[in-house]
């Protein structure tokens, strides 16, 4: 434990510290407590392109000056002067220099390995080993550790709070009346001509409603995943998906899902189209009025989602922590029923 630790003159740690969260903030407290002045490795851009290139949703992974910006703010207000901030283009940073003279190096479950290697090496070259201290990870609310996939690919926020609740996934919600009013305004900006909508390589896409997933087929901008129930304006007018202007070789989740209503199918059927490697429409037997909801809270972030506005455009929302906050809480607020 902290306290039975022997106050050390230099600690070392290091990490990626994207997303800033309330882990990193208890494994910076902790090397704080036990070291006189602790320097801290904040990895590169380079590093992270190099040695991480597998990792999911790599491209929304904040820039290594916003990363040290989170790091320098924190510190600042809780280290009083004791620290140093280093950028590290791979594991072992400065601890192989003869001049670094730290002598304990705390880590997470995660890098214990990289610290075996760094006094691996380090004794080859004939410098004292680091004495390693392990932090157990600091869990979310849903008791798995917090950390910065998790928020990237929009599961928790930064404070380990799930943006969905376990009770949503098996009630149907109900959206009060005095609610309907949050869900006439657009989230997001208004395109009016679809010709002006850009799509880069990576991005995430998703057509909500007939029209918008039509207009998209027409511009050739093939959406990941389309919600569609048939419907103009609350009236049939389409009878199948190529007359959406899909080629029909698109798998199909079919739910039922009543006007004015989250059912539980609906909320599974958005997370069994992300984890199909192929392009999904979701059709509702019913009204996909609500389908954004679900969609914003299950998506990584910088996602888009795009959506028919009445008598207005195409409503584009670029899923982030803030929409999600927004969105969460508002269904925390309809009601529920069922088991």
């Amino acid at each position: 434990m902290v306290y039975f630790l022997k106050k050390t003159r230099i600690g070392v740690l290091g990490g990626t510290f994207d997303h800033f969260h309330k882990g990193h903030q208890k494994f910076l407290e902790y090397g704080l407590s036990i070291s006189e002045r602790l320097i801290v490795g904040v990895t590169s851009d380079g590093y992270i392109k190099k040695f991480k290139i597998g990792i999911q949703n790599l491209k929304s992974i904040e820039l290594f000056t916003t990363r040290k910006k989170s790091v320098k703010r924190f510190l600042e207000k809780n280290a009083k002067g004791k620290f140093e901030i280093v950028k590290i283009d791979d594991i072992f940073g400065p601890t192989l220099d003869k001049n670094f003279n730290a002598n304990i190096i705390v880590v997470s479950n995660f890098t214990r390995k990289a610290a075996e290697k760094i006094n691996e090496e380090r004794v080859k070259r004939r410098l004292p080993r680091l004495e390693v201290v392990e932090l157990k990870p600091v869990l979310a609310e849903d008791g798995i550790p917090i950390s910065s996939f998790r928020i990237r690919v929009g599961e928790i926020d930064r404070e380990g709070k799930p943006y969905i609740k376990k009770i949503w996934l098996r009630r149907t919600l109900y959206l009060p009346q005095n609610l309907r009013e949050a869900f006439q305004k657009p989230w997001g900006e208004i395109i009016k001509d679809p010709g002006n909508i850009k799509i880069f390589r990576g991005d995430l896409i998703i057509s909500v409603g007939d029209v918008t997933s039509q207009i998209f087929n027409k511009f050739n901008i093939k959406p990941d995943i389309s919600v569609v129930d048939f419907k103009v304006a609350r009236k049939e007018k389409f009878s199948n998906i190529k007359e959406l202007g899909f080629s029909g070789s698109e798998k199909i989740l079919r739910v039922k899902n009543p006007p004015g209503t989250l059912a539980p199918k609906l909320w599974k059927a958005v997370s069994e189209a992300l984890e199909f490697n192929e392009k999904t429409i979701i059709k509702i037997d019913g009204e996909e009025d609500l389908s954004v909801v679900p969609l914003v809270l299950s998506l990584p972030l910088e996602s888009l989602i795009f959506y028919g506005q009445p008598a207005e455009g195409i409503a584009k929302i670029m899923v982030d922590e803030n929409i999600k906050a927004e969105i969460s809480q508002i269904v925390s607020k309809f009601k529920t029923l069922g088991y």
